[in-house]
């Protein structure tokens, strides 16, 4: 039988409606319940709010956690403390109008609770899901139903580490450096101890068919080391990672590969939810993709947030490890939050007046300053993912250094240690090679960033007034020297840029381009207003 938080998880939707299951409550209806119910301290264990309210407010109704429900009248329910309860239909014809009233009636040890007028609940239902809770479970306890694996145990992180591994392990019986950086990439990403980290190390570097853990035994101790309601989603979790993993080391992104297949069983997840998985990976991994703005970056969230809806899943279980691209989960929550989307966070421009920013965007969309401000998110999120890019080629210097530490003590040891010599050159080969991998990563996240920071469209007669003076032309001789014309035919030609320039020539052109005021809103008008009469006078 399963656990008392994933029954609840499982049936509690269908006590009516208006039930929202964590972590996917909208953060203002979880705050609001908690503050009326007074369950502050219980906010990360809730598994369930059902919004009593008519307007969406979320202060009344009911809380659901591991061990109690709470209503907002009459307040706690330990299960282990509930008798009985029943369901009561009763006729009215009060007025000469005949109506049906419906109550729940709660039978604890010391009291007797009626519970009447309730807004979205099934009575029938609730009573039956109390009741199949008080007849079929003797242990209650309460979960963190919110899960970020930064937040884990070393002991789970090194677990976790290895299934990916072994993943790589198993393909060809080999890691290379790609896989390496990989894996070194999701290490730093789940921020393990120094002790930590030298074993994910040991493990890559010694590991064969006679010293490689199973991945039953792997993902037992997985299950072991964190609370039953939260399986789910680190095997989703998981599978993301493996996906991930196996998708930057051949090119070929699949979900049908040996791995996942052999484990299938290991994961207990639906194909529905392995697909669920696969888009995660495909969609983040879209983000260095220079066509996709930050519209395109929230049309793909919404689209996950509904297809995780659709088959139960929680839509931030591809996000409790972080991203595929690099981003930590706090930097997902941040992008997403700025865009008003994503696990319960509120943001984007709701601080700006309605009309104020009509008007402001209309200024902005006629000097033609705007276009940067689809990327504002996405040069955010890259920016976040190239930090830690960085910080994983700190950590492998230290991994490098803690080899050569290694070599040193083999040397001095004795003179008989050439095997011990040989494959320790190898390993410091290896992570050599691997650091080279991630610092080509950390170059396309920062070509990707000078991306958004230059026009994709040049508007070549307002650069041109900006930069029509002799100390400037080498300035817009050089800018122009990255764009390509469209259609020399036209008689108003289209100047595209060269997304294959370097990445060090495209920061350029963004610092050319700033520095001359083309994004500037009273700089750019006043170079409009120039060509206008330029073109009036010629």
């Amino acid at each position: 039988m399963s656990s008392i938080n994933s029954f609840i998880r499982e049936n509690v939707e269908s006590i009516g409606d208006y039930v929202h299951l964590a972590p996917d409550i909208p953060e203002k209806k979880l705050n609001n319940a908690t503050v009326a119910m007074k369950c502050e301290s219980l906010v990360n264990s809730i598994i369930a709010i059902q919004d009593g309210t008519r307007f969406g407010k979320g202060d009344e109704g009911f809380i659901f956690t591991g061990e109690r429900m709470i209503h907002h009248k009459h307040g706690e329910f330990m299960y282990s403390d509930i008798q009985k309860v029943t369901f009561q239909e009763e006729t009215d014809n009060s007025f000469g109008i005949e109506s049906t009233k419906k109550s729940l009636v709660i039978q604890t040890s010391s009291s007797t609770h009626t519970l009447k007028s309730m807004h979205g609940i099934n009575e029938k239902k609730l009573a039956q899901f109390l009741n199949q809770i008080v007849t079929n479970f003797s242990d209650f306890k309460e979960e963190l139903q919110i899960l970020v694996l930064t937040e884990m145990s070393d002991e789970f992180k090194k677990a976790y580490l290895k299934i990916i591994v072994n993943m790589t392990y198993e393909d060809d019986k080999n890691i290379d450096a790609t896989e390496l950086s990989e894996i070194l990439l999701l290490r730093t990403r789940l921020q393990l101890s120094d002790e930590a980290r030298n074993e994910i190390l040991d493990y890559v570097s010694d590991i064969s068919e006679d010293t490689k853990l199973t991945s039953d035994s792997l993902i037992n101790e997985l299950r072991e080391l964190s609370d039953g309601s939260q399986h789910e989603s680190i095997m989703i979790s998981l599978v993301k990672d493996i996906i991930n993993t196996h998708y930057s080391a051949t090119n070929n992104l699949a979900k049908d590969f040996d791995f996942i297949i052999k484990n299938k069983e290991l994961f207990e997840l639906s194909d529905e939810k392995i697909d669920f998985a696969f888009k995660a990976v495909k969609d983040g991994q879209a983000i260095l993709d220079e066509k996709v703005d930050d519209d395109k970056i929230r049309e793909n969230a919404s689209q996950l947030a509904s297809a995780a809806a659709a088959i139960g899943a929680p839509i931030a279980a591809v996000y409790i490890s972080g991203s595929v691209v690099g981003l930590s989960a706090a930097g997902i929550t941040s992008g997403l939050a700025t865009l008003g989307l994503g696990m319960g966070m509120t943001g984007g421009l709701a601080v700006i007046g309605a009309v104020g920013f009509l008007t402001y965007m209309g200024v902005r969309s006629v000097s033609g300053v705007n276009e940067l401000d689809k990327f504002k998110v996405k040069q955010a999120m890259l920016l976040e993912a190239l930090k830690q890019t960085h910080s994983t080629i700190h950590e492998v210097i230290g991994d490098i250094n803690h080899l050569v530490n290694t070599l040193n003590e083999i040397m001095a040891s004795s003179e008989d240690n050439r095997e011990k010599l040989i494959l320790a050159e190898k390993r410091v080969a290896r992570f050599v090679a691997a650091l080279k991998k991630t610092s080509v990563k950390a170059d396309v996240f920062e070509h990707s960033v000078n991306l958004t920071k230059c026009p994709s469209i040049l508007d070549h007669g307002r650069f041109f007034e900006l930069s029509n003076e002799p100390t400037k032309k080498e300035l817009y001789h050089f800018v122009m020297g990255r764009y390509v014309m469209d259609d020399i035919n036209e008689k108003k030609p289209t100047y595209k840029l060269n997304t294959s320039a370097s990445t060090k020539e495209l920061e350029k052109v963004a610092e050319i381009l700033s520095k001359l005021g083309y994004f500037d809103m009273k700089k750019s008008i006043h170079a409009k207003a120039s060509q206008a009469l330029s073109g009036v006078f010629n």
